[in-house]
């Protein structure tokens, strides 16, 4: 839930408009930036292998989401929270990450699938009560509580493969 910053009324994640006043509650900004990544990469980070910098610094990233698939990484910048879904043209309630772009659809994510949250403990994934459920690392997670995730995990939303790609430090 958050909290509207005129009124201090409850509304869900995501939403746009406050239902008491009236007042906007999500600034609606550009899809996340991808780039090509280079496969070894991947391999290497998931070995152990350190490596100074990698595509998803150059931006500046510490977290990110890799399209598993693809070579789309989808940098997640300067929130503590993000919801994943697809975003559809007239729905009141729009994810803060669009994977509507990657056949998200036809993959059976729903419009509000999950979201990623960071903790001083860690980051954690959460269902948002979606409709074919979220996997990490091949184990069904349940729906609406938080599930620790780290750099490497392998998480699915519906059939949709993501890899989450993390600095982030406790």
């Amino acid at each position: 839930m958050i909290e509207c910053p005129s009124c201090k009324h409850q509304q869900f994640v995501g939403t746009l408009y406050c239902d008491e006043c009236g007042t906007r509650l999500v600034h609606v900004a550009p899809a996340p930036a991808t780039g090509p990544i280079d496969g070894q990469f991947i391999d290497d980070e998931a070995a152990g292998i350190a490596y100074p910098e990698g595509p998803e610094l150059r931006t500046g990233a510490l977290l990110g989401l890799r399209v598993v698939g693809t070579d789309a990484v989808l940098s997640l910048l300067g929130r503590t929270n993000y919801t994943l879904g697809i975003a559809i043209e007239g729905q009141a309630v729009i994810p803060d990450i669009d994977l509507g772009p990657f056949d998200a659809y036809k993959h059976g994510v729903s419009r509000i699938h999950a979201e990623l949250l960071l903790k001083p403990e860690g980051l954690f994934i959460i269902d948002l009560d979606s409709a074919n459920g979220t996997v990490v690392n091949g184990n069904r997670i349940e729906t609406v509580k938080p599930f620790q995730i780290r750099h490497g995990d392998l998480i699915q939303l519906g059939g949709l493969d993501l890899q989450l790609i993390s600095r982030y430090q406790r």
